[in-house]
């Protein structure tokens, strides 16, 4: 997984990269930010597009950011979750994913769920009377 800085993805059938100026490795990030996560967005194939894989590197998020989505999620869901997946992105990427969501409302929220779950706000979690 080295150089998996890049955000990485298909565009009307020519390959594109998003790169940093400062494209750092796995072990370079892990170094930089502490705990890490690549969160992978398959983005299905419509009439203009085919579909194409979107590939992201995340910090572990702060209390203070997840305090901040909480704050504000009751009042604007969507607004938060950005903001929070926005707190929360690499330097390195932050450009990159901006511009994905200006194309693809939807990704933050999408990305944010998977983030959310890994910091243990999830629905997997299983309980029974004893």
């Amino acid at each position: 997984m080295s150089e998996i800085m890049n955000a990485t993805f298909n565009n009307q059938n020519t390959e594109t990269k998003s790169t940093a100026p400062n494209v750092l490795s796995e072990n370079g990030l892990k170094n930089k930010y502490g705990q890490v996560w690549q969160i992978e967005v398959v983005l299905d194939q419509d009439d203009d597009n085919e579909g194409r894989t979107l590939k992201f590197m995340f910090k572990k998020p702060s209390t203070a950011s997840f305090n901040r989505y909480m704050k504000t999620a009751s009042k604007n869901m969507t607004t938060s979750t950005e903001t929070f997946v926005m707190d929360n992105i690499v330097d390195e990427q932050k450009d990159a994913l901006k511009k994905e969501c200006e194309s693809y409302p939807g990704l933050a929220l999408n990305i944010g769920q998977k983030l959310l779950g890994v910091i243990g706000l999830g629905d997997n979690i299983n309980f029974r009377k004893l």
